[in-house]
């Protein structure tokens, strides 16, 4: 069975979605709480918010994830980061795959952040999105994990104590045996860490076939999902969402998750803005949201956000950002107390405090709504949610999700 550990909430769901797409039973773990009841399954997939925390609290975390998936019973290991390889000079992507290689003692991981489907290539070890180098995207000016170089083995020995080396497109695009051989000599000369490079899905399947047998393996949703191509899958059924209105919730300030807005109240469907004024709380911006969707028709889909463009964030209000996180969890928690079993959440920290608000712990994983959104099943609840990546999706995704509610 194929255990990830995954350093937010949405790149939890982008994995988990990776593995129900090779038909695969996958449940989500948000946190490192799972019950021994919570069913079969063919992958686990254990989301956390440890992308930004403190080094030492990171690995702290991911360890005790690694001790959960192995006692459920996971023989192969997959460390999942962001396709953009969000992280700073101190990590936490080297230092959490160090601290897990050490416990597992694997001497060697083979990594990559390559996702074709979402437009993250690797070519001689520097990372694309789409056509245009990393350090000259919008993650150049991230407010948390700027990204400004583009060079992913550069950037990985910056985080490890061990070597890193590089796995070339012309040794991947030979064949899995060429691969192993660069494996094995890397292996011998003391490298621990190696990143490959990959431009296509085919490129993916190379790389799985070459890792089949290793205890642990790294990167993005990419890989992994090539990897779980080649489990045997147990068939089961994916939940579906019920008919039903839908609540967008959106606090990520991503140009995908702005452009969905503005879509959506394009076409006209009913929008309340959450906007702090010095002294709110949390409590408060939720009690107006929720007063506004409890005086709409009681069959409208609606969207409530906190998301704005750069040039009109207020800076008048002090930790507005968790502010803004705090209350989308109060929205989501109270919607769901009333009634709403269709959730679509933009943003990862807004996910993570929505996911936190429910209590939700163990869900299942269903179909995607997008590449890497899928729905998921909180069953002990009984809500289905979509904790979707800022850039994730079409512009319309609001708009079709909420009327796939109203045909279900």
């Amino acid at each position: 069975m194929i255990g990830v550990i995954a350093d937010d909430m949405t790149g939890a769901t982008d994995v988990a979605a990776a593995l129900r797409r090779a038909g695969l039973r996958t449940l989500l773990v948000l946190g490192t709480e799972l019950d021994e009841h919570a069913g079969p399954a063919d992958g686990i997939v254990i989301g956390l918010k440890t992308r930004s925390l403190p080094v030492e609290e990171a690995v702290a975390q991911s360890l005790a994830a690694l001790t959960v998936l192995r006692r459920q019973g996971a023989d192969r290991i997959y460390v999942k980061y962001c396709s953009t390889f969000d992280s700073t000079d101190e990590g936490n992507i080297g230092p959490i795959t160090e601290a897990i290689a050490d416990a597992l003692r694997a001497d060697l991981v083979v990594t990559t952040p390559a996702a074709p489907l979402h437009g993250r290539t690797v070519y001689r070890g520097h990372l694309f999105v789409g056509d245009v180098l990393l350090a000259e995207t919008h993650m150049r000016d991230h407010p948390v994990t700027p990204m400004r170089d583009s060079s992913v083995p550069r950037l990985l020995a910056a985080q490890c104590t061990a070597p890193v080396g590089l796995l070339p497109l012309d040794v991947v695009q030979r064949d899995a045996d060429s691969v192993r051989e660069v494996m094995r000599r890397s292996r011998a000369e003391g490298i621990r860490h190696l990143v490959a490079d990959a431009v296509t899905d085919a490129d993916l399947a190379v790389l799985a076939d070459a890792v089949d047998g290793e205890i642990l393996v790294a990167g993005s949703a990419g890989l992994v999902g090539a990897m779980a191509l080649r489990e045997t899958a147990a068939g089961a059924t994916a939940p579906t969402p019920p008919s039903g209105r839908t609540a967008i919730i959106a606090g990520s300030c991503s140009r995908r998750t702005l452009e969905q807005i503005d879509r959506f109240v394009g076409s006209g469907g009913p929008a309340h803005r959450v906007v702090a004024e010095p002294g709110d709380t949390a409590e408060e911006l939720a009690a107006r949201a929720v007063e506004w969707w409890e005086h709409l028709p009681s069959d409208a889909d609606a969207l409530l956000y906190s998301s704005t463009p750069a040039a009109e964030r207020r800076q008048d209000v002090p930790g507005a950002g968790e502010l803004y996180e705090q209350a989308a969890g109060l929205i989501a928690s109270q919607l769901s107390d009333r009634g709403v079993k269709r959730l679509l959440v933009a943003g990862g920290e807004t996910s993570g405090e929505v996911v936190r608000a429910l209590g939700t712990t163990v869900a299942v994983v269903g179909e995607e709504v997008a590449p890497g959104a899928p729905w998921i099943h909180d069953e002990e609840r009984d809500v289905h949610l979509v904790l979707k990546s800022g850039n994730f999706g079409e512009e319309d995704l609001f708009v079709e999700v909420a009327a796939q509610g109203r045909t279900a």
